[in-house]
């Protein structure tokens, strides 16, 4: 089982949306590499936001719709151990990808309230760390993939990540602010390998550039410093496109938006397909490396 953390410690650098996407092109990948026996994929969704939870439940943003919050159990219950249920137990199966049959893509429902709850819980617990990781142990046999989106911020949700994952992948835009959160997120992924009751064993996956535009000179120039400093660990970039957010305010993933002719490609004409799919394909050929 592999677990992917998408951590950053600044807001408005596409977590959530990488999240989503990455998550059903491994559900995708998985159908048309393994179509008798495909991996399942999880999505557990530390954000209180919870936009990634919920638009795997059907939601979109800005309505209430598509998800009973009050009748299910969440991953706040599992964190703070106010449910018996496993987290297997309470995982739904997601209506994404459109473009599939048989899905294979699970969430963890999620909630605003109960998830400020269980952050000031951990914060209290003096093995709050390893809460996530204790929980998702149990998954091995179940789920091949799991990924975890995150809050903006490096609290205690994103420690319980870095602690549970065994890699990491962390999102930038191409602004000035953008390069301290970077140097901070990797300072704190530095401090949890470099802790021997933490997780020494985590690997940075790679460093992805979202919502980018290289014709503008000042984003060039950050784009051109980056790869001179983390040339080995950038992955290919992510533009700022209008079918991303298009999909988002229907609560899709990228592919589902726009599918291609072939049913068993991944990505489409869209550049935002072939984008999302290079990176998904790039991040899938480092983790399943043994």
């Amino acid at each position: 089982m592999k677990i992917l953390a998408i951590a950053c410690q600044k807001g408005g650098v596409g977590k959530s949306t990488l999240a989503i996407n990455l998550a059903a092109a491994f559900s995708l990948m998985e159908m048309y590499q393994n179509p008798k026996d495909p991996g399942q994929i999880l999505l557990v969704d530390l954000d209180k936001q919870h936009h990634s939870s919920k638009t795997l439940a059907g939601g979109v943003f800005g309505s209430d719709s598509g998800e009973s919050e009050n009748e299910l159990t969440t991953l706040s219950q599992c964190l703070t151990g106010r449910t018996p249920l496993p987290i297997s137990a309470i995982a739904q199966k997601s209506h994404l990808p459109e473009n599939i049959q048989d899905k294979n893509l699970h969430y963890v429902p999620s909630d605003f309230q109960g998830m400020e709850e269980a952050e000031n819980f951990l914060n209290s617990d003096s093995a709050g760390q390893f809460r996530l990781s204790d929980i998702l142990k149990p998954l091995e046999s179940i789920y091949k993939y799991i990924v975890i989106d995150t809050p903006p911020d490096l609290s205690i949700m994103t420690d319980n990540a870095l602690v549970a994952a065994t890699h990491v992948v962390v999102p930038i835009d191409l602004q000035a602010f953008s390069m301290d959160a970077l140097n901070q997120t990797l300072d704190k992924i530095d401090e949890i390998r470099g802790h021997p009751r933490l997780n020494p064993g985590l690997k940075l996956a790679g460093i992805v550039l979202t919502k980018c535009n290289l014709r503008h000179n000042e984003e060039r120039a950050w784009f051109n410093s980056l790869e001179k400093k983390y040339r080995d660990e950038l992955l290919s970039p992510i533009a700022f496109r209008g079918d991303v957010h298009t999909a988002q305010s229907q609560g899709m993933d990228i592919f589902s938006y726009k599918p291609p002719r072939d049913s068993e490609a991944l990505a489409s004409s869209s550049l935002a397909t072939q984008e999302y799919a290079k990176v998904a394909e790039e991040v899938k050929k480092i983790i399943d490396k043994p």
